[in-house]
């Protein structure tokens, strides 16, 4: 009996140690295999996934992943593939409507100089609106592909954000008088060095500005504060009441507060700021409390 229960003793040890190799052999497998899968899903890459097991649970696994990669690679190219002929397609039309668009302005134009009747000139005065509407959507929609594609790249070298700040205000004065309203500054003495685009930052600037002379209510305020190695450039204006879906929409493509047939803004004028804000390292954010509507571009300081 001692003989038997020895003879037992081994064999279920030995069984027990056969099991633990094939764990830790199976999983050192699937560790070699989840190893894989994250390089191939984080490289553009034509690799699949390979494997060293006999088991045949192991290699039909592996084979079902393979043919999910390849599944994956395919939908892949047929997005990029959409997207380019999405890009051109409106990069075409934006070029062919420009011109007849331009020709259209000049007729309107012609004909309200020859209008007699106040009438014709009121009806006349909001087709020429139109046409400018039109042609600024697609001169924003144009942007906006070249960002996407990045045919249009920013440098980062430094910059003084302030003075961008300065020259894009001088160019809306005129909107501002005509409302007016004259709008509170804030700004400190010394220079605001970022590392940007000039083009790129007077673009953000000009299009929060833009949205704020066509929706803002008075009270204008634009201040640049310092905070944590940051400068912060805030434009505060009365607003409408805006809900918290209104903030968290507010930048995305075509949104506009006003769902009227008569909005004199695209939708893509905040989109576009927000796009070249990110290619700078900043970030971009819509407030709103106290009948205050507030949009605050952050960008480090050099």
């Amino acid at each position: 009996m001692e003989y038997i229960w020895v003879i037992t003793t081994f064999l279920l040890i030995f069984m027990f140690i056969i099991l633990v190799f094939y764990h830790l052999y199976y999983r050192m497998n699937i560790k070699h295999i989840t190893r894989q899968l994250k390089e191939i899903m984080n490289i553009d890459t034509n690799q699949l996934l390979t494997v060293t097991a006999k088991q045949r649970d192991i290699t039909e696994m592996v084979n079902q992943l393979n043919n999910l990669i390849r599944d994956v690679r395919l939908s892949r190219i047929g997005i990029k593939r959409l997207n380019r002929d999405f890009r051109q397609s409106i990069i075409n039309i934006s070029h062919d409507l420009r011109t007849p668009l331009t020709t259209a302005s000049g007729y309107v134009q012609m004909l309200q100089a020859g209008a007699a009747d106040e009438e014709q000139q009121e009806y006349l005065a909001i087709v020429l609106e139109r046409q400018n509407m039109v042609r600024t959507l697609l001169e924003q929609l144009f942007e906006y592909v070249r960002i996407e594609s990045g045919e249009i790249s920013y440098e980062h070298v430094p910059m003084d954000a302030k003075k961008g700040l300065m020259d894009t205000l001088v160019m809306y004065y005129d909107d501002f008088y005509k409302k007016g309203e004259e709008p509170t500054v804030h700004f400190p003495e010394k220079p605001c060095v970022i590392r940007g685009d000039e083009q790129g930052v007077k673009r953000i600037f000009s299009n929060i500005l833009f949205n704020a002379i066509v929706y803002g209510k008075g009270e204008y305020c634009f201040e640049i504060q310092e905070s944590k190695g940051n400068y912060i450039f805030t434009f505060s204006n009365l607003s409408e009441p805006m809900t918290r879906d209104d903030l968290d929409c507010i930048f995305e493509r075509f949104y506009t507060k006003d769902k009227s047939r008569n909005k004199k803004t695209t939708g893509l004028g905040l989109t576009i700021a927000r796009k070249i804000t990110r290619q700078l390292n900043g970030t971009i954010e819509a407030f709103y409390s106290n009948g205050k509507f507030s949009i605050s571009a952050l960008f480090p300081k050099v």
